[in-house]
């Protein structure tokens, strides 16, 4: 179920984001991957990002991913990337959900529960206690995560689709793709859900921009630098 929703992420293009204080502090010292406002994301915490973004993109491309580069960037680092995106679109949906009237209900609670069992059964013991994971920590991050889920779909509910907008995308779908011998018409159906789902993206997108003008999120570069997604 969480590969529907949980990580949507991938290949995100990164957010401005300037200064401001929000969130208490949650990890002492200097053992942190990145903060965000006040909040300091701690291994434990960015490693269940990390390890979805493993999953996905091996089950896109299999173990052979990793040597692979992205417009001259190593998939490695891809990955790093899109889970420090992950990890402020997430903060930054869950500090304004009251904004949109969301909350978790006792039924998402309990979804929380069952992902974060999944999420924390396919990880491997060593490594979860090489960064300090519990199921505690992990329940706590899959409640964020499903509150950040219900806040994109009440920003995004009263999207309506144009269908001159999306007679428009097809045109410049088939004069981009003239290989493509589709008709139209299947076209037309095939593409839909992408389409609306990227617009609703679109929105999404907007809106965290909105939301994060004056929240400062920055690495720890000692740690950063040491991570390896291959350790997961």
């Amino acid at each position: 179920m969480r590969k529907n929703f949980l990580f949507i992420f991938i290949l995100i293009s990164a957010l401005t984001l300037t200064a401001c204080s929000l969130f208490s502090s949650s990890a002492g010292g200097d053992d942190y991957v990145m903060t965000i406002g006040n909040e300091k994301i701690s291994p434990a915490e960015f490693s269940i990002y990390l390890f979805e973004q493993k999953t996905m993109f091996e089950e896109t491309g299999g173990s052979d991913i990793w040597d692979t580069d992205f417009s001259g960037v190593p998939a490695a680092e891809v990955a790093k990337e899109n889970a420090y995106n992950s990890v402020i679109y997430v903060k930054t949906a869950c500090e304004n959900a009251d904004e949109v009237n969301v909350s978790l209900t006792d039924e998402d609670k309990t979804e929380a529960s069952a992902l974060a069992a999944e999420t924390f059964g396919e990880m491997s013991r060593e490594y979860c206690e090489s960064v300090g994971l519990d199921i505690e920590t992990t329940e706590a991050v899959m409640e964020e995560i499903v509150l950040h889920q219900k806040v994109r779909d009440s920003v995004t509910n009263t999207y309506q689709l144009s269908e001159v907008d999306y007679s428009a995308y097809i045109d410049n779908y088939i004069a981009e793709n003239p290989d493509d011998d589709t008709p139209r018409a299947t076209l037309e159906s095939s593409l839909r859900e992408d389409y609306i789902r990227l617009k609703k993206d679109e929105i999404y997108k907007e809106q965290i921009n909105k939301w994060s003008e004056n929240i400062k999120a920055e690495k720890n570069a000692d740690v950063w630098d040491s991570i390896e997604i291959t350790d997961l």
